[in-house]
Order: C-alpha cells, then structure tokens, then sequence
C-alpha cells in the first residue's frame, strides 16, 4: 500500500476545520489543514466581526482542546435568555440558574475566536498547515484519498475532512446530493450599542419576516442579528445608522430603551442545506458542509463543535488505527445521528412556524409561549435543547472537566 503524505487532510481552515485540527493532539495522526483564504485577511469569511454565541456544551468543546482560555478573556456570557413574538402576547425567560450553570453561553467576535485558533496551531507540531491553498480535485480508493491542490501540488492521505462551506465543491466532487430550502430572507449582522444595561440577556424575538436576535457583548453593546425578507433587505442596508436604530428598536417592542448606535452591517442570505449523507468512502462532512441551518436559536456552529468532538474521540480511541477506516466513519456517523436530526427539525420547525401568518397558528404559538412559561420540565427540556445537552452527546460535552 501506498505510504500517504498525512493521515488526515482537513479542507478548510475556517472555526470548524481549524477547531477538529487543534482536537486531534495527542491523536498520533499527522495533520494537514489547507485554507483558501489567510487569518486576518478581510476576505476571510469565517475569522469576520459577526458575534459567535457559544452554548454550554460548545464552550466544554474548546476548554477540551486547550483554547477556551485565550478565548474567555473578550468573551460575554449569557445570564438568561429573553423569547418572544412580535405583536403577540406571551414570552419564555430561560436563565442559567435553572440549569446550574454560570452562564446559557457566552458570545465571542468571530475574529478574535479565528486569531486564537490559529495562534494554537502555529504552535501544534502534530498540523501542517498549507495557506493559501485549496483542494481542486480528489479521487480515492480502498486505501487513500489522492488531492489535487490549486498550487499544482498533490497529496494523498487515509481520511478526507471536508470543511470549506455550505456551497462545497468537494461534496459535490464526492457525489453527494443536497437539499435545499430557500427562507427567502436575510441576515443582517451589527453591532450596536443599546440605551440601557442588557445585563447579560439575549434576546430572540420572532416575527413573519423573521426573528431578530440579540447577543450581549461586553457594557451595552450587542450583537443584533436582524432576519428580514430577502426583498426588503437592501431597503434595510441603505437606512442611515440612526433609523437603522429606530427600526430595530420597534421591533424589539421598546426594550432596552432602544438603540444609539450601529456599526457596520454585513448581510448573509438564508438557506437550509442538507446533504443526503455525510460520509462518502474515506471522506466526510463537517461543519456547514454537513448542515446548514436557519441561525434561529445560535444551533449551527455548535452543533458543528460537537459532530468535531465525537469525532476527535473516534480518532484517538486506538494507536495506529485507519481515521478513514468505514468502522470508524460509521460509527461517529452513526452516534451523531440522532443529535444532527433534532437540531435540524428544531431550527426548519421555528422557521416554519414563525413565518406564517395563519391565525390558527399564531394562537398555538402564542398558547406554547404562555405554557412554556408556566411548564418549568418544559423549559428545561427547551434549554437543554439550547445548550447542547440534550441526549446522547460526546464525552467532552457531558463533562465539564
């Protein structure tokens, strides 16, 4: 057999391929991460300004792999959580007591998340990393993957780790087939600046045109994460700052005592992407490749941190072990399964839901919102849903070691 270049080639180096790379020390594998696109670059899609909420069980993730420390430091965390309908009466608070925990979760600047990722493996011996680089061609057989690189290069390794983004052109390479979901809206991120304390509450506040999020930051900023139809929404760039601020503030109902100031906005369109599976031979899917999901509930990312630690742990259970092995493969596919399909019925479900005008419907959101409220093993299970500590998790989850 052919001796390959690595064990495991990760094809993306944004938060999720770079975060796997950081988890597999100790692992034995030789790694090798290719990204496009370098750190720092404001071409960079994944390392932008965009708030980062990260659930209790996202955080256990990356104290796991040695990162959480630097990353604590600029770190916001959320003390409760604030849900409610737009013209509707009925809310649930949810706060972290409830739980047990110190905080729901805690929001992080993408940016600072990305610098501290790769600050970490410019130090790990155990990763190469080719930046920047990309993957353009691949084939593989019984034994390896072979990579085709955009430099001229090629690289043959035993597990492909596909990690470059809901429109990957390797899944499609693989032959995997998607579905797709057009939400027809939009979302525009900023950050802005409220006229009163948030005191570490996050907001989610729901509406036909889509929810609007809120994230605390550190003394009154936040993060707004504002979801509008696709064909309003350069109606909404092109609004000065402080109408920017008016609208918002109408459609979180007069809390907070509005907003005073808006920083730059960036706009991302809405889809949800499933592909029909995620593994294919020696390859497999992760992150927004495997899933791409409505941002309602901050469910995609971490979700993605931990399909990255059940996978790690499959990884690193045995010395000398095939990482792209088809037991290996099978069984973090298979352990992964049930987690991957409820967080992708919850996230399309309060799309669905919420987008819809139908009178019948609003009553039974309504009527959930108020029994919810009133229904404390209701809402656990809603916040263990949240935090990511529902069913079956990785092991790195269920301990907070």
């Amino acid at each position: 057999m052919t001796q390959p270049d690595f064990d495991v080639v990760i094809a993306g180096g944004g938060m999720v391929g770079a975060t796997l790379a950081l988890a597999l020390r100790g692992s034995g594998h030789r790694i090798a991460l290719i990204e496009p696109v370098a750190p720092g670059q404001i071409s960079q899609p994944s390392y932008d300004d965009r708030g980062i909420a990260l659930s209790v069980a996202g955080v256990r993730v990356l104290r796991h792999i040695g990162i959480w420390d630097r990353v604590q430091r600029t770190a916001s965390p959320i003390r409760r959580v604030h849900v409610s309908e737009q013209s509707r009466f009925g809310c649930v608070q949810m706060e972290a007591a409830r739980l047990g925990v110190d905080a729901l979760g805690h929001v992080v600047i993408a940016r600072e998340l990305g610098s501290a990722l790769w600050e970490c493996m410019q130090a790990a011996e155990w990763i190469t990393p080719l930046c920047p680089e990309a993957v353009t061609q691949l084939e593989q057989n019984a034994d390896l993957v072979r990579v085709q690189c955009s430099a001229g290069g090629a690289l043959a390794c035993r597990l492909l780790v596909v990690a470059n983004g809901v429109d990957s052109c390797l899944r499609t390479l693989l032959g995997i087939d998607v579905s797709r979901h057009d939400y027809r809206q939009t979302a525009i991120v900023a950050n802005i600046t409220t006229r009163q304390p948030h005191n570490g509450t996050a907001f989610e506040r729901f509406s036909p045109t889509g929810p609007l999020a809120l994230l605390p930051l550190d003394q009154r900023r936040m993060v707004a994460v504002n979801c509008v139809s696709s064909d309003v929404a350069s109606a909404w760039l092109a609004l000065g700052d402080a109408d920017y601020c008016e609208q918002l503030g109408q459609r979180l109902g007069g809390r907070l005592g509005g907003f005073s100031q808006c920083g730059a906005r960036r706009a991302y369109p809405l889809q949800r992407v499933v592909p029909d599976r995620q593994v294919s031979g020696r390859a497999v899917l992760l992150g927004s490749a495997a899933l791409n999901i409505h941002p309602n509930g901050a469910q995609g990312f971490n979700l993605a941190l931990r399909d990255v630690a059940e996978l790690a742990q499959t990884l690193t259970r045995g010395a000398g072990m095939d990482p792209g092995s088809a037991t290996a493969l099978t069984e973090f596919a298979e352990s992964r399964r049930e987690d991957r399909e409820r967080v992708a019925r919850f996230s399309h479900g309060l799309a669905r839901s919420f987008a819809s005008e139908n009178p019948l419907l609003a009553g039974l959101r309504q009527a959930g919102l108020l029994l919810m409220e009133l229904l404390p093993p209701v809402k656990r299970e809603l916040m263990l849903l949240g935090v990511g500590l529902r069913g079956r998790q990785p092991d790195w989850v269920r301990s907070a070691a």
